[in-house]
């Protein structure tokens, strides 16, 4: 072997080293601005944060495994799994370098209570997610498939238990050209005292658009009965049409 042969061996043999051995702290670095990793521990390849930060969600317990090759195609592809009692989770993320993200086998059990969710004060239940792939690209849902499950929903004022509810979204098809990207997603009950059937449908610039019907299946039940008035007066069939629209 060569003089400068043998230097380039010795050298490439030195930034792998450097490389296997980057230690977790570099990890905050390579992700976005609103994401804290508090605590690392490990190396960049595999490793853990104390605490993880995005917002006002907190989870303990993260640990990570990057797979390396990913880099050279500009990404950043790394298994996620949160130990973290109140959120267990697991999901493949694929970062990109415009700031798009992809979600694979996104697998995670949360409660609606205690700042993990979207729900108001005086809701509680649990939150199921089972996503096969999403993605976000400028900021926006851009593909989903997959459903979201809530069971045991509870609400205080007025007080009742309402059971499940499931938001499924299924493997999208081909759109005919011209109708606009959109996700399409059904809603229905799974149990309970409400009878619910509905569509909600997100466009990629953030709107959305949710309707249905529903319904009580005791007639009789006061509480439940007031908590549909705001809906307005039911069809013959006892329906209550709704209907919600916004930009997310």
């Amino acid at each position: 072997m060569s003089p400068k042969s043998a230097i380039f061996l010795a050298a490439a043999i030195f930034l792998l080293t450097v490389l296997v051995r980057l230690p977790a702290g570099v990890l905050p670095l390579l992700l976005p601005a609103e994401v804290h990793c508090q605590a690392p521990t490990g190396t960049l390849w595999q490793g853990s944060c104390g605490e993880l930060r995005s917002g006002a969600v907190t989870l303990s317990g993260v640990r990570w495994t990057l797979h390396p090759l990913a880099l050279l195609r500009a990404r950043l592809l790394i298994d996620v799994q949160s130990d973290d009692t109140r959120a267990a989770g697991r999901a493949q993320l694929a970062l990109h370098t415009n700031g798009d993200l992809e979600i694979q086998a996104l697998s995670a059990q949360l409660p609606l209570q205690g700042g993990l969710s979207l729900m108001p004060a005086g809701w509680s239940g649990a939150l199921e997610l089972a996503i096969a792939q999403a993605s976000i690209q400028g900021g926006h849902l851009a593909a989903v498939q997959g459903a979201l499950t809530v069971r045991q929903l509870h609400s205080d004022y007025p007080a009742a238990d309402l059971g499940g509810f499931e938001l499924d979204f299924p493997e999208p098809s081909a759109e005919a050209p011209g109708t606009g990207a959109r996700i399409v997603g059904n809603l229905r009950d799974l149990d309970g005292p409400l009878s619910l059937q509905g569509q909600l449908q997100l466009l990629r610039t953030g709107a959305y658009e949710l309707a249905g019907t529903v319904a009580a299946r005791n007639t009789s039940d006061a509480d439940l009965q007031q908590m549909l008035q705001p809906l307005g007066p039911a069809d013959a069939q006892g329906r209550h049409a709704f209907s919600l629209a916004g930009t997310l």
